[in-house]
């Protein structure tokens, strides 16, 4: 989790991978979260669906040459 409190972005990570930004988040939302125990019951009570979401998550890496050619070398030939 990170939090800009000058532009009020929330930015969470999900054991998924996924990252998304929740925008206009009060830093008084993102105190409560972080003193919170139990964060993902916090966060799905009082932040989620509750912020306009981004979604944010880096495409994947494109695959180098190398990667490309050893995959093209395992396909089977066609007839």
């Amino acid at each position: 989790m990170g939090y800009d409190p000058d532009e009020r972005v929330l930015e969470v990570e999900f054991c998924s991978g996924r990252i998304y930004s929740y925008l206009d988040v009060p830093p008084e939302m993102h105190d409560w979260l972080m003193r919170s125990k139990g964060k993902g019951g916090y966060f799905n009570r009082m932040i989620r669906d509750r912020y306009t979401m981004r979604d944010v998550t880096p495409p994947p890496p494109m695959p180098t040459l190398e990667h490309a050619l050893r995959r093209s070398l395992e396909e089977p030939v066609p007839e």
